[in-house]
């Protein structure tokens, strides 16, 4: 499926900054445009989907504390680097 958006009166100050991001990004500008609305579309727009990505982040990040601390016997990262120092 193919959609063509036409951007009217662009401020030439705007056109030229995603002229030279796409330089950045070795793309078009109309791929950049792409890219910028793409993501900022990704992004969680009301104050309950942001709270939502922010739960989700947690989780993950409690996810992983877990395992590290299954591999590492319940020890904490500042006992491990005690350890591996050699520190008193």
């Amino acid at each position: 499926m193919s959609t063509t958006l036409t951007i009217r009166n662009l401020d030439e100050g705007v056109k030229q900054k995603l002229r030279l991001r796409a330089a950045s990004h070795q793309r078009s500008m109309e791929a950049e445009a792409r890219e910028i609305l793409a993501s900022s579309l990704a992004e969680p727009v009301t104050d309950s989907e942001r709270e939502l990505a922010k739960i989700e982040q947690r989780k993950r990040i409690e996810s992983v504390i877990g395992i590290w601390k299954d591999q590492m016997g319940g020890k904490t990262t500042d006992e491990i680097m005690h350890e591996l120092r050699g520190d008193d």
